[in-house]
């Protein structure tokens, strides 16, 4: 029987990052996809910064910049042809040559307004290095990620459909191997790690609870030809009957109606189907003559897994948590759950773990996910097509959204970048955020130093005062001498997945070695001893 150290089981962007991450750090891994090719169906049409800046870490953020090129190029012709100046607004700041941090999305359909957008607050203004490589379809950036793995060496098996798992010792909750049953045989690993979707079958099999809410809503999405589109408006909308976004490019039509759910939510979603919802939401007479590919049918079922490890299985992505797709959160999500997850595992296989470090995949990715899916409840609540949600709407969006400051900190938050973990005892900001656009003195960034998916150690005193607290982990930390004549900007430790665990201000207790005792415990805490 085949052994590998993990088999991932789904080569979505969740399951084809966590797997990049784990080859990255010199662990053995297979996935399992049941597709023989990559899907097409349209689905998310880019990815937030956070994730973004995932990619920036890891050297692909050129080829995200790529594929943000050529979609703005089609999302320019059809603004061009009809597009609202909110929708010109948000293809027009990609355009800026100035570092700008990159203005789109919406919240429950009001959309994020360049004009009232100030790109001079710092929150905003330190996460502006990936502004290329955001509008990244989610097509594009499977094949990216496919890539990467190819580079790595990672074995991605094709047509392969899991059946279930079962542990070698009897028990999953067992310190043993894992057992996968596949329409192809079985195959054996000392971990695996459920990136299978929503329907997770395997969080099934092992009847894993999955709490949450149940769904008040219906969507569809998908590329169509219109034989008219007179009375379809671009960006979103909101109506008595739902919500619908036409655009950013020729065709793309997503629409979500109240109401009740499909008596067969597999079958196929027909041209039919799609064209009597369309014309009820938007209460037009449009015409669809076509269908291009596959168009999706989608709910606002909001739930997670109560816990995210079960013995030697774990859960990351829609496996783990589902939700609307508003705000095209759910990607980002499983992003970060690859991201926090892949270092995690590989310290646990190799050996050099601190205690309690694979729990904390779960203690800190559970919140986020609470969180995500409240962000998500909360603008189904304000998509409802009752007349006091209408005017809840117009105080939302014309009064609120442009309070100056509003629309800084909703995109902020729905770009990821306010994301925090609790990595350290009594310590405060930048400590448990994400690192960000750190530039040196050279020129580089410290984003430049995290290719290799190890720590990095940014030391800006002039004496490199830190470099001894890490000369015995060089294989896990790389030390970066950055002596700053701006004695404001900290000397920090990012971990692989960008997260800030320790920050020293230059003149940090000068006298005394209470910095470097901090240092020493970040690395305890996170990175290990030889």
């Amino acid at each position: 029987m085949q052994r590998t150290d993990v088999i991932v089981v789904g080569a979505g962007p969740t399951g084809l990052l966590l797997a990049s991450e784990l080859a990255l750090q010199g662990v053995q891994v297979t996935v399992l996809e049941r597709l023989q090719e990559p899907d097409t169906t349209i689905k998310s049409g880019s990815i937030n910064v956070a994730s973004a800046e995932i990619l920036d870490r890891r050297g692909m953020l050129p080829a995200a910049e790529e594929s943000q090129q050529r979609r703005m190029a089609a999302a320019g012709k059809f603004t061009a042809g009809g597009g609202t100046a909110v929708t010109r607004g948000v293809v027009g700041g990609f355009e800026q040559t100035s570092p700008r941090f990159p203005v789109m999305g919406h919240f429950a359909g009001i959309m994020f307004r360049n004009d009232l957008v100030d790109q001079e607050d710092p929150v905003l203004a330190s996460h502006t290095a990936v502004a290329g490589g955001v509008a990244v379809p989610q097509y594009d950036l499977e094949l990216l990620l496919a890539d990467r793995c190819a580079q790595l060496g990672v074995d991605v098996r094709r047509g392969i459909a899991v059946k279930g798992v079962r542990s070698t010792g009897g028990d999953l909750l067992a310190d043993a191997d894992v057992v996968v049953e596949t329409d192809a045989g079985e195959l054996t690993a000392g971990w695996v790690v459920a990136a299978d979707g929503g329907r997770s079958p395997i969080r099934k099999q092992l009847g894993i609870d999955f709490i949450g809410t149940d769904p008040e809503l219906v969507g569809y999405q998908g590329i169509a030809d219109f034989d008219d589109t007179t009375g379809l408006s671009h960006g979103w909308n909101w109506t008595p009957r739902g919500v619908y976004a036409y655009g950013p490019i020729p065709g793309r039509i997503l629409v979500a109606r109240f109401g009740p759910q499909p008596e067969d939510r597999d079958a196929p979603v027909t041209l039919e189907e799609l064209q009597e919802v369309v014309r009820d939401v938007t209460q037009t007479n449009v015409t669809l003559s076509a269908i291009h590919g596959r168009a999706t049918r989608w709910s606002d079922n909001a739930r997670r897994v109560k816990h995210y490890r079960h013995g030697r299985v774990l859960f990351a992505g829609d496996a783990a948590h589902v939700h609307s797709p508003f705000s095209a959160q759910g990607l980002n999500l499983g992003f970060g759950d690859a991201v926090n997850l892949g270092w995690k595992l590989a310290a646990t296989i190799q050996g050099w773990a601190p205690a309690g470090l694979l729990d904390t995949y779960d203690t800190e990715r559970s919140p986020i996910a609470d969180w995500v899916l409240d962000w998500t409840r909360a603008q189904v609540a304000l998509m409802r097509g009752d007349e006091r949600t209408k005017q809840l709407r117009r105080v939302v969006g014309d009064e609120l959204f442009t309070v100056p400051g509003a629309t800084n900190k909703m995109l902020a938050v729905s770009s990821g970048i306010m994301q925090h973990y609790d990595v350290a005892d009594d310590a405060t900001a930048p400590v448990g955020t994400t690192a960000g656009d750190v530039v040196l003195t050279s020129g580089r960034r410290l984003a430049d130093f995290a290719h290799d998916g190890r720590f990095v150690l940014v030391d800006r005193t002039h004496d490199g005062r830190f470099a001894d607290a890490v000369q015995h982990l060089s294989e896990r930390i790389a030390y970066v001498a950055d002596s700053a004549a701006d004695t404001e900007l900290p000397s920090l430790l990012v971990r692989p997945d960008g997260i800030i665990i320790w920050a020293a201000d230059q003149d940090d207790e000068p006298t005394s070695d209470d910095a470097t005792k901090r240092l020493d415990a970040a690395t305890l805490r996170w990175a290990g001893t030889r």
